[in-house]
C-alpha cells in the first residue's frame, strides 16, 4: 500500500484536527468543482482550503477527471463561509510497499500553492469552484519548500 509523506502534511493536518473536534461544529457549506491544468483535467491534485478570518482548513484530493469535493472534517464535508486562500499542489512523496521513496513531481506553479493567488469566496449553501490552471510561473518542488523553510 502507498502512504503519503510531503504534500500530504495539509490533508494530515486535516484528519487530525478532524478527530480532535466534538459534536456541534460550525455550519458548514458544501465545496465542490473541477481542477485543470492547460485545459486538462489535474488528477490527484490536493486542495487546502483555509478561511482568511482563521479557522481550520478544509481540503480534497481531485478524481481522474479533476474533480474535488471538500471535507472539513472525517464526518464533515465542506467548508465555513467566507473568503479562503486555495493551495492547489501535485507534489508528493509516496512509500512504497518495499520501503523505497517514490517521488510525484510538482506540476502546479508557486502562484497556486506556496506563494497562491487563488482565492473563494464561500456563500451559504451549495459552492462550485472551478479552478483552471496554467503551467506557465515558477515550479517549487517538495524538497526546495523544505529548503525555503529553514532559511
Amino acid at each position: 500500500m502507498l502512504k503519503t509523506r510531503s504534500a500530504g502534511l495539509w490533508f494530515g493536518i486535516a484528519f487530525l484536527l478532524a478527530v480532535t473536534v466534538g459534536c456541534g461544529g460550525p455550519d458548514l457549506n458544501a465545496v465542490t468543482g473541477t481542477v485543470t491544468l492547460d485545459g486538462e483535467p489535474l488528477a490527484d491534485a490536493l486542495l487546502v482550503f483555509t478561511p482568511m478570518t482563521g479557522g481550520r482548513p478544509a481540503a480534497a484530493r481531485t478524481d481522474a477527471n479533476g474533480k474535488y469535493k471538500l471535507v472539513y472534517t472525517r464526518n464533515a464535508s465542506g467548508t465555513i463561509v467566507g473568503e479562503h486562500v486555495v493551495e492547489i499542489t501535485t507534489g508528493d512523496e509516496l512509500e512504497m510497499d518495499d520501503g523505497t521513496v517514490e517521488k510525484i513531481a510538482e506540476k502546479v506553479p508557486a502562484k497556486y500553492n506556496l506563494d497562491s493567488e487563488l482565492r473563494a469566496n464561500v456563500e451559504d449553501g451549495s459552492n462550485v469552484f472551478d479552478f483552471e490552471l496554467l503551467s506557465e510561473g515558477e515550479i517549487i518542488e517538495g524538497s526546495d519548500l523544505e529548503a525555503t523553510d529553514q532559511q
